[in-house]
């Protein structure tokens, strides 16, 4: 049997393993790998022709542009989205399914667009799909996670394949757009996303919840969440903020200073790094273990990231980026596993939405903090100590997180009638 067939067949055995392919989650792993790569594909075509293929100054009015796009889907995600999707339990796979299928027609109309202003509305129009996908596959792991498997670790699972499939898309999607040029990258993502799209259809009968009453769940609001979704929900904005402020203004430096391609993309692949890092220990450990780094860890992303600022080298700054995202990935597992456990069923979509929302923003806040910052002299010194600056808030605001409600995960699947 030749390694690729065997690699096949482990990821396979992997997937299923604790029972997932009886309870669903297997088959929910390879809608989300599928997704997942599809929007790597589709984030490498708009980062060439966003930032990469353009003069640096040129550069900067177009991320500022998307910056502003990234903002407008959450205009509509919480008052629309969240109690759409708690209206529409019963059709979770449906939701599913045209989240990605829609997204994979976008793709395609994309690859003959990158060259006009019409690729922008098409991609306002991509990230409001992936959010209201994220929010639906959010609440659709507590109908699939198998007895034996926890939230966290279910979460975990999935972030894993998702971030498998995203890395090998990405290198393929470099790859076609150095050669056959970006459109391919973004017919390859149509694809993908469509085979994603009827994989959704074919999902397990219980991801939707019987059909009750016509009315939707009571609305959701962070005011009204207990301490146990509070406060990693705080550390999970903080963190978010400080990764999207590194992310824009290092990319930005970086460029500047003429720094190579391969070394950009290690500084700022150390993100991923830390976020799979994050990912493997959150799968192997308690959720209440989870909640207790994600208070305490918090300190150590921004002493990397002084240290990075004290430095002004490309390891120490690759190190920092890598701890954040580190911190970042736990506390984002630890707010899941919050609300899937302390929200009401009829209010998940709502709370789902509400938070994607509030760290999408903050992603986006600190992303242009960061590009102002990195118009200025000795920016990277000013970027890194503001990232610092925005974690230690996030320690202030969550260091009793582990005082917090117990995350435990239910010890059996919630029954199909919801």
């Amino acid at each position: 049997m030749s390694w690729p067939v065997r690699a096949v067949s482990r990821v396979r055995a992997a997937a299923a393993a604790d029972g997932a392919d009886r309870s669903g989650l297997a088959a929910l792993l390879s809608v989300h790998a599928l997704q997942a790569a599809g929007d790597a594909l589709i984030a490498v075509a708009l980062a060439g022709t966003v930032f990469f293929d353009v003069p640096l100054g040129q550069a900067r009015g177009r991320v500022a542009l998307y910056l502003l796009l990234t903002l407008l889907p959450f205009a509509l995600l919480v008052p629309v989205a969240g109690p759409l999707l708690d209206r529409f339990r019963h059709g979770r796979r449906t939701v599913l399914s045209v989240t990605t299928g829609a997204r994979g027609l976008l793709a395609w109309s994309m690859a003959g667009s990158l060259a006009s202003l019409s690729l922008y509305p098409q991609a306002l129009a991509v990230l409001v799909l992936t959010r209201a996908y994220g929010v639906a596959r959010s609440a659709a792991v507590v109908r699939v996670r198998p007895p034996a498997l926890g939230l966290v670790a279910a979460g975990a699972r999935l972030n894993i394949v998702a971030t498998a499939g995203s890395g090998v898309a990405a290198a393929v999607g470099v790859g076609l757009s150095r050669t056959v040029g970006g459109p391919w990258s973004l017919r390859l993502a149509a694809l993908l996303l469509l085979g994603a799209a009827l994989a959704a259809l074919r999902l397990p009968a219980h991801v939707d919840e019987i059909r009750t009453s016509p009315g939707a769940g009571p609305g959701w609001r962070v005011r009204q969440a207990p301490d146990g979704v509070r406060r990693p929900l705080l550390a999970s904005v903080a963190l978010r903020a400080g990764g999207g402020l590194l992310t824009v203004a290092l990319a930005f430096l970086l460029r500047a200073e003429h720094t190579s391609g391969p070394v950009i993309g290690v500084v700022l692949g150390a993100a991923l790094a830390g976020s799979l890092l994050g990912t493997v220990l959150a799968g192997r450990l308690p959720a209440t273990t989870t909640a207790r780094l994600t208070g305490a860890g918090l300190s150590a992303p921004a002493l990397a990231l002084l240290v990075a600022a004290v430095l002004g080298r490309d390891l120490p700054a690759a190190v920092a980026v890598g701890t954040v995202g580190l911190a970042a990935s736990l506390a984002k597992y630890a707010l899941d596993a919050a609300q899937q456990t302390l929200v009401p069923a009829a209010s998940r979509g709502s709370a789902f939405a509400s938070s994607e929302t509030a760290l999408q923003l903050a992603w986006a806040a600190g992303a242009g903090v960061g590009l102002g910052l990195s118009a200025l002299p000795a920016a990277r010194t000013v970027c890194l100590l503001t990232a610092g600056a925005l974690l230690a808030a996030a320690l202030v605001t969550s260091h009793r997180i582990s005082g917090s409600t117990p995350l435990r995960s239910r010890s059996t699947r919630p029954s199909p009638s919801g």
